[in-house]
């Protein structure tokens, strides 16, 4: 076996472990049966049709390879996921070490918690295209993988462009930063005039019903308080202080681009009904992407993030874990046992 064979392994079995681990710990997600419906057809003529038609990208996807079955398209959707990982894994181009601090990170976030939770939804599509954005530094091609985020969830879209530009651009990278932008705001675009070439009217898009929320709606969202608020990052707001004030040492610039991803990645999920769905995938991306960039150029003098990293994922993969909807908590009990009963 060559050095380069061996050099890979490591990673390769991260990558397993924090497939079966996710599988374990998350289960596989029963609802959602309205996208799998969708699959089977993803573009036919309505009028008044539901905000979920606009998810074009996984549900078409389905559709042409015809993995429409109840199990086979939970799984396909579940492996964007697993590929996101993998591009994490071997893109960031992390030493080994680090590496595996990302992919732990990553299994006991709560954007993990989600893709399984939610396996029907396009939140996988959009971790994926997210984590290729992280590793792909050519504009154009980070204009395409934003325009095909696009044709997954337009508004979320929109946030994760804003907030890596924000990043971007406090690096020095305008043109990744305009690239990402344009190309979202494109494919949306497109996907709303695909849309309507083949006659899908619908009745209100995910824009639409977000702006419609008023003070009240937004304050029952958040009214289970620290529970919500914890469902978020789960255990990793211990070292979210930690990586500011570790950026801000070093890179005071992206550390307040950091702060701003949080706060509008907040204002994004103060909007909509799947509170912490919509925070945890919009706000992973740059949380990781710092995290990254914090191990690989540390501060000077002892610093407290890698230990508090440590111990917030130890403390999330073992601790409660629920998501906030529609003001409610719900836990994992369902998703766990459609996995038992499907993928014993």
């Amino acid at each position: 076996m060559n050095s380069s064979a061996r050099a890979w392994l490591p990673r390769l079995a991260a990558l397993v472990v924090v497939i079966v681990a996710g599988l374990a710990l998350y289960g596989l997600g029963p609802g959602g049966n309205f996208y799998l419906k969708n699959s089977r057809a993803p573009l036919a003529p309505a009028i008044d049709a539901p905000y979920y038609r606009e998810s074009l990208l996984h549900v078409g996807l389905a559709h042409m390879l015809g993995l429409t079955g109840a199990l086979q398209f939970r799984v396909f959707v579940l492996g964007f996921w697993w590929t996101g990982v993998a591009v994490l894994l071997f893109g960031l181009r992390l030493p080994l070490l680090h590496a595996l601090s990302v992919a732990l990170v990553v299994l006991s976030h709560s954007s993990a918690m989600i893709v399984h939770a939610w396996a029907c939804h396009p939140d996988a599509p959009v971790f994926l295209l997210t984590a290729l954005l992280l590793v792909v530094r050519r504009p154009r091609l980070s204009a395409v993988l934003a325009a095909l985020m696009a044709f997954a969830n337009i508004p979320l879209t929109l946030v994760v462009c804003a907030s890596l530009a924000g990043l971007w651009l406090a690096q020095g990278e305008r043109a990744r930063a305009v690239a990402a932008c344009v190309g979202g705001f494109v494919g949306g675009c497109l996907c709303k005039l695909t849309l309507w070439l083949c006659g899908v009217q619908l009745a209100h898009d995910r824009l639409g019903l977000a702006t419609r929320s008023d003070l009240a709606a937004v304050m029952h969202r958040w009214a289970a308080g620290w529970p919500t608020l914890y469902s978020l990052h789960l255990a990793h707001l211990l070292w979210l202080p930690a990586l500011f004030l570790s950026l801000r040492r070093t890179h005071p610039r992206v550390a307040r681009a950091l702060l701003a991803s949080q706060l509008l990645a907040l204002l994004a999920a103060s909007l909509a009904e799947d509170t912490t769905r919509i925070f945890a995938i919009a706000a992973w991306g740059p949380l990781v992407a710092c995290l990254a960039l914090a191990l690989e150029r540390p501060a000077p003098g002892r610093s407290w993030l890698r230990p508090l990293v440590l111990v917030g994922a130890i403390v999330s993969l073992l601790g409660p874990k629920s998501f906030a909807w529609k003001g409610e908590l719900r836990g994992l009990d369902e998703a766990r046992a459609y996995r038992r009963a499907h993928l014993p």
